[in-house]
C-alpha cells in the first residue's frame, strides 16, 4: 500500500474506522457501521469523481464486520483488494 503500512490499514478495517484511499484514478472512501438491524456492516463509496449510491454494502453480524469477505471481493478490475493494495494509495493515514 502506498504512504502507508497495510497491516496497519487493515487494524483500522477490523474495528471499522474511516478509511480513504486511492486506487485507478479514484477515491474511495470506506466505512463501518451498524445498521438498523444492528448488524456491523461496510459502505464502501467513490467520492472522486462522485457516484450515486454505494460500490459496497455488506453486512457481517452483531459482534464483527465482514471483513474477510470484503477482501475476498474481486471488484478492483477483477481482483481481491489484497492482489491490487500494493497499487492504492492511502490517503488519510
Amino acid at each position: 500500500m502506498l504512504d502507508g503500512d497495510i497491516n496497519n490499514f487493515l487494524d483500522h478495517m477490523y474495528y471499522g474506522d474511516e478509511l480513504l484511499f486511492t486506487f485507478q484514478g479514484k477515491t474511495y472512501f470506506l466505512e463501518g457501521m451498524g445498521d438498523d438491524e444492528g448488524r456491523l456492516t461496510y459502505y464502501l463509496c467513490i467520492i472522486h469523481p462522485p457516484i450515486n449510491g454505494y460500490v459496497v454494502e455488506l453486512a457481517g453480524d452483531e459482534h464483527h464486520y465482514p471483513m474477510e469477505e470484503f477482501l475476498a471481493l474481486k471488484i478492483w478490475d477483477g481482483k481481491t483488494f489484497m492482489e491490487v493494495q500494493d497499487e492504492m494509495q492511502w490517503v488519510d493515514e
